[in-house]
């Protein structure tokens, strides 16, 4: 009997997970400074508005890795408003506080900048080197901290956006939100957000339409200025006309 019940303790220990998702940025999500400029930010809000609760986040008590994380979503913002002078003005900064980031706030907190910096340039700057660069950075990110929540999400968007000559691959990206999504109770509601819209991206990226717009529209059910999800919606409307017309 004790055999037994030692041989069903083990087989249950390898049918769990090997270790669950974590979030080592939980606490700049909860920052409400922090939280009402994403919240801006990703609901495309005018500049006044964006500009103000930045001007109030930089000012408060944060760390320099949470000062270069925060251009990143700026960079990324102005870009979409078609303000190229004041995105490549936050790219500047994000390079200039990632230079700053003491040793004390950690390895991880660093390479999460590092990638983000890179991805922000080219972004806004383009260039091929800089893709690869940004693309290399978050494949040995991910094969060093896989548990992470940001992490695995950044893994799975490089693996939607990178051409399969380059080991893109749609189908490991949706595996791979899969895996997050059965965790999604600790996901931050910016993380979430990801999380649905890189799916409804990936799902489009399979021609799985209908299953890709149901994504999309719980993604802008949280934020709904991202103006990659109206590319995926019109990707989805163009395939199918040209699945019609076949």
């Amino acid at each position: 009997m004790r055999r037994t019940l030692l041989t069903m303790m083990l087989i249950a220990t390898l049918l769990m997970p090997l270790s669950a998702f974590t979030d080592s940025f939980a606490s700049t999500a909860a920052d409400p400074a922090y939280m009402a400029l994403i919240d801006a930010v990703k609901d495309a809000e005018d500049e006044e508005t964006v500009t103000a609760l930045y001007d109030q986040y930089i000012a408060s008590d944060i760390t320099m890795t949470e000062r270069s994380r925060i251009e990143y979503h700026m960079a990324r913002y102005f870009k979409d408003m078609d303000n190229e002078d004041k995105a490549r003005h936050h790219v500047e900064l994000e390079q200039a506080y990632l230079a700053e980031i003491p040793e004390e706030e950690g390895e991880l907190q660093r390479r999460v900048a590092e990638m983000e910096a890179v991805s922000a340039d080219y972004y806004v700057n383009g260039g091929l080197g800089k893709g690869m660069e940004s693309s290399s950075l978050t494949k040995e990110l991910y094969k060093d901290y896989p548990d992470e929540y940001y992490v695995a999400l950044q893994e799975a968007f490089r693996l939607v956006y990178t051409p399969p000559i380059a080991g893109g691959s749609p189908s490991k990206a949706l595996r791979l939100f899969n895996a997050i999504e059965k965790e999604a109770d600790g996901l931050s509601k910016l993380d979430r957000f990801s999380l649905l819209a890189g799916k409804g991206i990936a799902l489009a990226e399979r021609g799985e339409y209908d299953e890709s717009e149901e994504y999309l529209d719980e993604a802008e059910s949280i934020y709904h200025g991202d103006p990659a999800i109206e590319a995926a919606r019109r990707d989805n409307a163009r395939t199918r006309r040209n699945d019609r017309n076949r």
